[in-house]
């Protein structure tokens, strides 16, 4: 077995772990002249090689920090000064904004006072001009007359309030000269009101005579011509031979027409409208697609307050005193031979063009009068609002409910016939 060499190692460890090998000049180990075993060579070698490369290692690593630790330290600096520098100018520019903003607004308020002042000033200055202007004296020749002394003032009030009366009486005059049918039938309800009174209370007999009349000329009736007219009293009870309207407080008794439904089948609104004005002169007009009298729904009805004194017809004036109506109010339609009895719940006026009171519910029977206001004017509609109640007993009617009917049982030999 071969003995180690005798050798000394002059290398050493500075503060930061770095090995210092020995220069030549210092004390170099003892060299042997002698060749070293090959297989202690290799040993020396590996042994060397594996204690100085975990020192190398950590040197790196050490060495990797601080470079990362300075360049994380200049970034930090880096960002601290982006920020500092951002943070300074917002700030300057922010008191710049306020600064401004405050100089705007003294500004301003300076120039506003100065307006205003400036504006009150003229104000007064075109104030006394014009009150100097309208008391200047003027004189008036007059003929055979010495001049007359007034005022700018004086005649421009009696210019203004001779040419607003000329104008307002030259309107009234036609208005008035145009509807001058619609305020007759008004006011003859205040002229002679014990006349009034009395058509009243004889109109509900009247549609009973006009019955009884047609009935007495049907040559197929026993007593045909008779003046007694026993039959009529074991005949049932039925209604004119036409659709009718009557409003007893109103003394209106007229024809109710229905027109056509084949514009309105076909969603032809202008001849509808057409349609309805052409039966606006045969009476009021049952609108088409509403309910009819009995039916579940709204059984809507529309005539004229005012209209044209040359157009033709007879009934241009016939809902002039549908304002008098007041809730509790009753009248009566006759349609299709049966009679229905209205009684009033509402009263209002709406604008032309809302078509809700075209509604027709599916659990009440109503009716709805409907005419312009005020007279000659279509700027709002009047409409009336009633429900159909029981013609004897005058509760309210359901839907599907009949009227009751009272009939006497005459044995056919108590007839007289």
């Amino acid at each position: 077995m071969i003995a180690e060499p005798n050798r000394r190692h002059q290398a050493r460890y500075d503060k930061e772990g770095n090995i210092i090998l020995p220069s030549s000049g210092e004390d170099a180990p003892e060299v042997v002249n002698e060749e070293p075993n090959n297989e202690w060579s290799w040993q020396y070698a590996q042994t060397w090689e594996t204690t100085e490369e975990p020192k190398v290692k950590g040197r790196k690593r050490a060495k990797a920090k601080k470079l990362v630790g300075e360049s994380v330290s200049r970034i930090c600096d880096s960002l601290y000064q982006c920020r500092q520098s951002v943070h300074g100018k917002l700030t300057n520019a922010a008191k710049e904004v306020v600064k401004e903003g405050k100089h705007q607004c003294r500004w301003t308020l300076h120039g506003t006072k100065m307006s205003l002042k400036c504006g009150r000033k003229e104000f007064r200055n075109s104030t006394r001009q014009t009150w100097a202007f309208l008391t200047q004296p003027v004189w008036i020749p007059r003929k055979n007359k010495e001049p007359k002394e007034t005022s700018r003032m004086k005649l421009f009030l009696v210019d203004t309030i001779r040419f607003g009366g000329t104008f307002a009486t030259i309107f009234v005059a036609l208005f008035v000269a145009l509807n001058y049918q619609s305020f007759i039938e008004i006011a003859a309800t205040h002229i002679k009101p014990l006349q009034h009174a009395r058509a009243v209370n004889a109109l509900t007999d009247s549609v009973n005579t006009a019955l009884r009349e047609k009935l007495m000329k049907s040559p197929t009736l026993a007593v045909a011509g008779g003046d007694d007219g026993n039959l009529l009293s074991f005949l049932p009870a039925i209604g004119p031979p036409e659709n009718r309207l009557i409003v007893p407080k109103l003394g209106l008794n007229i024809p109710l027409v229905t027109p056509s439904y084949d514009s309105l089948l076909r969603e032809d609104w202008i001849q509808v409208e057409k349609d309805i004005q052409e039966a606006l002169a045969l009476g009021v007009v049952h609108y088409p697609g509403t309910a009819k009298p009995g039916q579940a729904g709204n059984f809507f009805v529309t005539g004229h307050s005012s209209y044209y004194p040359w157009a033709t017809g007879k009934f241009k004036t016939v809902f002039a005193r549908l304002p008098e109506l007041e809730p509790g109010d009753e009248y009566w339609i006759y349609y299709g031979g049966d009679k229905h009895r209205y009684i009033v719940r509402s009263k209002k006026e709406v604008r032309p063009s809302d078509v809700t009171v075209l509604d027709q519910p599916i659990d009440r029977r109503i009716a709805t009068l409907m005419t312009c206001t005020p007279i000659g004017t279509t700027l709002r509609r009047l409409v009336v609002s009633a429900e159909e109640v029981d013609p004897q007993t005058g509760i309210a009617m359901e839907v599907g409910d009949r009227g009751s009917r009272p009939r006497t049982r005459v044995k056919t030999e108590m007839l007289p016939i």
